[in-house]
């Protein structure tokens, strides 16, 4: 037996070298991809916390934006003088006289540009402090 050890001993140096070799850097290539996994998940975990602490912002600084608009209703006009402007069709479509200009004016809005619709649909909303139904608008299926 020594005879064959004698044989394969050489030959088992040379192809042990290049198999240990490879052996070793598909270790370290395991381990590299389980740091880079590691590390992406932490990237993954401290985004979802920025993304929270900034929507907590958010979400203070709208409802502080709706409380000042609130304020300023104590000692402005302009709630009041939307909160007739929009009560006059409302009555009127009960004054049978009135129905016909009341649908008139409505064909003539439904006209209107969308961007003007929009302008009045933002000054009701910060007038009223209702900046809040913008997150809940389809803006044209955007």
């Amino acid at each position: 037996m020594t005879w064959l050890k004698t044989i394969f001993e050489p030959i088992a140096s040379i192809i042990k070298e290049p198999i240990v070799e490879w052996q070793k850097r598909k270790t370290l290539l395991v381990l590299n991809e389980e740091k880079v996994a590691e590390r992406d998940h932490e990237i993954r975990v401290k985004k979802a916390d920025a993304v929270l602490e900034l929507s907590k912002l958010g979400i203070t600084t709208e409802a502080d934006w709706d409380r000042e608009a609130q304020q300023q209703m104590k000692t402005s006009w302009k709630d009041e003088y939307l909160l007739i402007l929009f009560s006059i069709p409302l009555i009127g479509a009960f004054m049978p006289w009135m129905q016909p200009y009341i649908l008139e004016g409505f064909r003539t809005l439904a006209q209107m540009p969308d961007w003007y619709m929009w302008l009045i649909v933002g000054m009701v909303c910060a007038t009223f402090g209702l900046r809040w139904m913008f997150r809940k608008i389809n803006f044209g299926g955007k």
